[in-house]
């Protein structure tokens, strides 16, 4: 069982402050961009810009910059590092081009390559502040299980690579047979400034972005799910050399999607059943991909179909802001901490963006449904679908204060009392929910006040609680039942079943794309 996390209303009474999490905003424009991206795409309990490592000079100074933003988020670890370096257009191409990727590429591979090493020896000393006395508060995935992702953020040569390349996309070229300091030698046949390939050879993949890549990326895959995803798969892409070219990290990207939108969610760079390149042919993308999808209604519909799910993010947000910032309380005799807490908000953030929209939908639909009902207490269960953790199960439980201080009669009803008592018609619920489905053995539950009408109450707070249970036994199974019967949970004549079905990317009319000349093959022609 993991203690409760705790997100209250300012104007509720608040049960204990633990320590609050100083977490870095970056120190220059780039750093700040990322920093701003990590908060948007991952929430702030699992991003951390300008992480440092304890390896002073004879124990004095300051510590050594680890990376310039780590995510972690079960086994996910995406090490980044950014580099601002300034397109030296003065320069004859040559020069230029050469420099630039000795700085900005090279630098965050060795870098990154660093910050992989160092987890591996001394996971435990990474720190939030250069003097190393705060510890990143979450652990990271044991070493056996981990999966770590390398990302280059490269900023500085966006408009040149517009300019020289006479490309409005100005994003680096992707071309997979070029390795490491391929990507340089202007001796090699068909040299293309601005092109790269595998920049590290051998070792952790690590994915090479400029500033406008990564904004495209995590706008339209902004999980932490839904980006570890695909950059595994395209490291997967990239190293299996089934491609020739893509003219820019937003072609890669609009495949990505159109392969998704095509199989309803089953995303690849390379629809089920593709066959690979014969010999002597090569693929690459089509220039305008990305056009075309941003255009599409497919995109359109999908972008109004997932709003639904910003509910969900709003509520990862609470629960995770109030932790960060020290608001704790104690419950059922624990005491709320990061790393109690974060196992539970850890599962809910690791639910993809379609995931997110129908668990947001059922959120939405018990509060308007308990609403409506003008009930006490009203609570959903939403057990996984297709795709989803097969062992994980929500249940969403709205009870009124005031009804909790009429059932007391006389007593002391403050509202930490409440909160407590709520806390155990959750406990019953998970309890309940995970002995009458044995497949599962995970239940995570959001306890939250009712609505102003049914209470005439303003404020109100939101509880997490999380049972998980991996073998039953009698002195388990005979608690569950009491909490079951006690608090009356899933009594028979409450029921009301129903089936949530959804597809990821609603049904579209036909519409026809438009193709755009390959401006990037002219300039290969002209060399």
């Amino acid at each position: 069982m993991h203690p409760p996390s705790a997100s209250r209303d300012p104007n509720r009474p608040n049960g204990g402050v633990h320590k609050v999490v100083k977490r870095s905003r970056g120190s220059t424009p780039s750093e700040r961009l990322l920093a701003d991206l990590g908060d948007h795409a991952f929430l702030k309990l699992w991003s951390y810009p300008n992480l440092f490592y304890d390896k002073k000079q004879k124990g004095k100074g300051d510590g050594k910059e680890f990376c310039d933003m780590l995510v972690v988020c079960g086994d996910d670890v995406i090490v980044f590092s950014d580099k601002h370096i300034k397109f030296q257009e003065e320069q004859p191409i040559e020069v230029a081009w050469p420099r630039f990727y000795r700085n900005a590429i090279e630098g965050a591979v060795i870098q990154i390559n660093g910050a992989n090493n160092w987890m591996d020896r001394y996971p435990e000393r990474i720190y939030l502040d250069p003097a190393c006395t705060q510890k990143l508060p979450i652990d990271l995935p044991p070493r056996a299980t981990r999966r770590v992702h390398g990302v280059v953020v490269a900023t500085g040569a966006h408009r040149s690579i517009q300019k020289i390349l006479d490309d409005r996309s100005g994003s680096f070229v992707i071309m997979p047979a070029l390795k490491g300091r391929d990507a340089i030698d202007f001796s090699r046949e068909g040299f293309m400034p601005f092109a790269i390939g595998d920049v590290n050879p051998g070792r952790l993949f690590v994915h090479v972005f400029d500033d406008v890549g990564i904004k495209r990326v995590l706008e339209h895959l902004n999980t932490i799910s839904d980006f570890a995803g695909y950059l595994k798969k395209r490291a997967d892409y990239i190293r299996s050399n089934s491609f020739w070219m893509a003219h820019g990290e937003e072609e890669l990207l609009a495949n990505y999607l159109r392969v998704g939108a095509a199989t309803n969610g089953f995303y690849d760079f390379e629809l089920p059943g593709a066959k690979p390149p014969k010999a002597g042919e090569f693929k690459m993308t089509k220039q305008g991909l990305w056009s075309d999808y941003i255009l599409s209604e497919t995109h359109f519909k999908k972008a109004i179909a997932d709003e639904k799910s910003r509910v969900w993010d709003d509520l990862i947000a609470r629960f995770s802001e109030n932790l960060l910032a020290g608001a704790t309380g104690s419950f059922l005799g624990k005491e709320t901490t990061i790393p109690g807490a974060e196992p539970a908000l850890r599962l809910m953030a690791m639910e993809n963006r379609f995931g997110r929209r129908v668990l947001g939908e059922a959120v939405q639909g018990a509060i308007v449904r308990a609403m409506e009902a003008n009930q006490d207490r009203y609570a959903r269960v939403i057990l996984p679908k297709k795709g989803n953790n097969p062992k994980l199960a929500y249940v969403v439980m709205i009870l009124s204060y005031p009804a909790f201080a009429r059932a007391r009669a006389g007593k002391d009803s403050g509202y930490d009392h409440y909160r407590e008592y709520r806390m155990r018609v959750m406990e019953a619920y998970c309890l309940a929910v995970l002995l009458d489905n044995r497949k599962l053995n995970t239940v995570v539950a959001i306890g939250m006040d009712a609505d102003y009408s049914v209470t005439g109450q303003q404020g109100g707070s939101e509880d997490l609680f999380c049972v998980r249970i991996d073998q039953w036994t009698p002195s388990l199974e005979a608690r569950a039942g009491e909490l079951r019967e006690h608090y009356e949970v899933f009594r028979h004549e409450r029921l009301n079943r129903r089936d949530i079905s959804r597809s990821e990317f609603p049904p579209t009319g036909g519409r026809r794309q438009r193709k755009n000349k390959p401006s990037r093959l002219r300039f290969k022609k002209q060399r």
